[in-house]
Parts: C-alpha cells; sequence; structure tokens
C-alpha cells in the first residue's frame, strides 16, 4: 500500500513526469482479474495474452494501468518504455520507505518452507509480518510482495528464486534486505550452468550484493569457504549441521530435511530479531506448502507426497528420511513413486543413474516407479532389476500400484505426480 505520490518519485526516477491525482494505491497486480479501483495494474506481454488489452476496461473501473504502447491519453494511464524495470523501480521507493526488518531466503531446496517457518516464527514473537506467498520470488513477483505489503508490516519475508546467474543480484538490489540466508546449495538448475562451483556462485549472490547480516550454514563447503573469507569484514551468523540431531529430538515426526529447515529458519529469527523464537509454537501454526511432505491416505494405501519440485540431494533426502522413518522403523517393505528431475543440462544422465544406483541400498522396497523422459533415457543400463517400473507418464501407473503399503511421491513439477490420485479410483 502506497500513494501515488510514491508514482510520481518512481517516474522521476525513470526519467518521466506525470501529475496524478492524489490517491492511495490499495493493490498491485498484473492479473487484471484481480484489480478494482485504486489498484495499480502492470501491462505484460504473455505468450497466450497481452495485458494491455485489458486497459481499456479497467480504466474505466479506475484502475491506474501501467504499460508500455500508446494506448489512451487518459489520465490514470501511464507509459513508460519498459514495464518490468518501472515496476522494479517503485518496488525499490516502496522497500526504502519501509523501516522495518527484511528478511531474505534463498536456496536449492527448501526455500519456500524455510520462509514459511521464519515467517511463523516472527509471528510467535509478536511482530507484525507480511512474506511471499505462493511463487511470487522472481523478478515478476517479488516486486509485487513489496508493492503490496501492509503500511503496519514489522517483518518482510522475501524468498528470492534464481535459474541463472545474475538473477539474485537483481533481486537483492531491488529488497536491500538486511539479513539474508541460504537454506542450502544443491543442484537444482545445475543444468544452466557449466559447474556446480558456478550455480554455487549464483547463489552466493545474496551474500555478495548485500550488506546484510548473513546467516550461513557451514557445513556446506562454499558457505564455510565464503565465511572464511569474510569473516572480518561482514556480521555473519553460523551454524552447522551438528544441531540437527539434538533439534530433531524435539521434532520426531518431521522429516530431517525438515528439521534441517527449522535450524536454518531459527538462526536468521534470532539474528534479526534477537533471542530464541518458540519453535514448537511457530511450527505448529505454521502453514507448510502443499506437496511438500503431507501424507495422504487412500483406502490401504498411505502416501507420502512430496512432489512440488525436486533436484539430486531433495530427492536422495527424500528418499532416505522416508525409507528410515517407514521401512526401517517398522520393518515393512515400501514403494517409491520418483518422477524425473528436469534442469539438470548435461549432468542429466549422470544424476539420474547414480540416484538409481543408490536405491540398490536401499533393501525393504516392494517396488520403484521411475517416471518421465529423464529416467527413460537410463532403462536400458537397468534392464535386469526386477523391482524397477519405468513409465513414460503417471498416468501409465494404473493397474501396477500395490494395492496396500507405504509410497513415497517425489519427482520435479514438470512431471505433475499429484495426479496419480486421480487414478486410484481405477486401481482399487
Amino acid at each position: 500500500m502506497f500513494t501515488t505520490l510514491l508514482l510520481e518519485r518512481a517516474l522521476e526516477k525513470a526519467g518521466l513526469k506525470k501529475k496524478l491525482k492524489n490517491a492511495v494505491i490499495s493493490k498491485c497486480s498484473i492479473d487484471s482479474r484481480e484489480c478494482g479501483e485504486n489498484s495499480l495494474f502492470f501491462a505484460f506481454k504473455g505468450e497466450k495474452t497481452d495485458g494491455h488489452n485489458y486497459i481499456p476496461d479497467l480504466l474505466k473501473k479506475g484502475v491506474i494501468c501501467v504499460g508500455s504502447e500508446e494506448i489512451t491519453e487518459d489520465e490514470n494511464y501511464i507509459k513508460v518504455p519498459d514495464v518490468l524495470d518501472f515496476m522494479s523501480i517503485l518496488a525499490h521507493e516502496r522497500r526504502k520507505l519501509f523501516h522495518g526488518k527484511v528478511i531474505a531466503v534463498t536456496g536449492s531446496s527448501g526455500k519456500t518452507s524455510t520462509r514459511q517457518l521464519i515467517a511463523s516464527m516472527a509471528a510467535v514473537s509478536g511482530k507484525i509480518v507480511w512474506a511471499t506467498t505462493g511463487n511470487l520470488n522472481n523478478h515478476l513477483g517479488m516486486p509485487l510482495v513489496i508493492l503490496n505489503m501492509p503500511l503496519c508490516t514489522e517483518v518482510l519475508v522475501l524468498e528470492m528464486g534464481m535459474n541463472h546467474s545474475g538473477e539474485i543480484k537483481k533481486l537483492v538490489e531491488i529488497a536491500e534486505p538486511g539479513f539474508v540466508t541460504i537454506t542450502n546449495i544443491g543442484n537444482a538448475h545445475i543444468g544452466n550452468f557449466s559447474s556446480h562451483a558456478d550455480l554455487a556462485a549464483a547463489k552466493l549472490e545474496i551474500f555478495n550484493f548485500t550488506n546484510a547480516v548473513v546467516s550461513a550454514n557451514v557445513s556446506d563447503p562454499y558457505m564455510k569457504k565464503w565465511v572464511e573469507e569474510h569473516k572480518t569484514s561482514r556480521k555473519i551468523n553460523t551454524y552447522s549441521n551438528e544441531s540437527l540431531e539434538e533439534l530433531g529430538r524435539d521434532f520426531e515426526d518431521m522429516a530431517g530435511f525438515m528439521v534441517e529447515n527449522i535450524l536454518c529458519a531459527s538462526n536468521v529469527v534470532q539474528a534479526a530479531l534477537g533471542g530464541q523464537p518458540d519453535l514448537k509454537k511457530a511450527v505448529e501454526k505454521c502453514v507448510l506448502p502443499s506437496m511438500r511432505g503431507e501424507i495422504k491416505v487412500v483406502g490401504k494405501r498411505t502416501f507420502v507426497v512430496d512432489c512440488y519440485n525436486a533436484n539430486p540431494q531433495s530427492m536422495q533426502k527424500s528418499i532416505e528420511n522416508f525409507y528410515k522413518k517407514y521401512a526401517e522403523k517398522e520393518s515393512k517393505e515400501c514403494t517409491l513413486i520418483l518422477g524425473s528431475m528436469f534442469e539438470l543440462g548435461n549432468f542429466s544422465e549422470k544424476m539420474h543413474k547414480e540416484l538409481v544406483n543408490s536405491l540398490k541400498n536401499f533393501k525393504l522396497l516392494k517396488a520403484v516407479f521411475l517416471i518421465g523422459c529423464e529416467f527413460d533415457k537410463i532403462k536400458s543400463d537397468f534392464w535386469n532389476c526386477e523391482k524397477l517400473v519405468f513409465l513414460g507418464d503417471i498416468a501409465e501407473i494404473k493397474g501396477r500400484l500395490p494395492e496396500e503399503g507405504l509410497f513415497l511421491v517425489k519427482g520435479s513439477r514438470g512431471n505433475k505426480l499429484e495426479r496419480i490420485f486421480d487414478f486410484l479410483e481405477v486401481m482399487k
């Protein structure tokens, strides 16, 4: 929320001048359907639709519109050379008016859950919190989160996603966070980089391009090296995975990777707010995203659904945690339903083979369903493995799934593995 005076200031920063009626902007959006009177609409050209087409009708509703085309002389229409650039400038100006705590989190996996945990910990500490929602963690989404922040906010928690080098740098320049953390540095999106070291450098932009207080897990070799190089010039709070066993005793029912997220979140919240937050209360009140370890019971089948996304590290951790908790602890055979991991580029074949080979260490596996094109490329290497079932799509699992037991569903988002629940009636 902000006034049109801020809009005018942002226009000046962009080298433009326009006088606007005094008004309060109550909502900013790139979706015309969300806009009503006193909203601000940013028109983008997408693959299927052009936001500029909605501007005439929106202006009639009292919506202020920003676009890059000559459409109208209406006083509520703002023409700019580049809509994304202007939205970023406006978000940065809004950020400069905010005097609360700004926390930013990135990482190869676990960043959404960690963001939610940070927000919950800050809330149970008595703070008014505004945080990223959904997938608004990129160059389009994060500015909207900042622009829609209520005036009463005391703590702003921002998730920052990236696919390529330089993306985190742009986000931190807009947000100017005071506290930053990286959940982990895995192989997510490694297909867009020449090496793991290059991917790590892109993640470390959140440390390198801010003057923020850093929360770093020194069990990660890249973060440990960064800490050693900057410990005399930056304020750094460190923690390590050695604390996981002790913390895990308080959260025995949670997967190990989620305990890692709790550890990361608590470290950054302590840095930002001081004092240890009430972790049990924060976890109890935390609304974690769906398809990230949720349990679904359908008839005699129990599914652990962790298929929002996947990379080699998160896949391995999910399998290990699932196996330890359900197979080893209860001495029961279980079934894995694994989807292909995407955005691994030239590393894909190697990493999928390594994953499948690692499954030989898990003796209590009834069956392993390997779904999608990336697994299909390596199936000739495993033709004599009886427990492995290679399927092109999750729909092909119809009639093949054991009628009862424990199942882990894990894979990259593009597989849409959650569709398995559409087939359960057929499989009964």
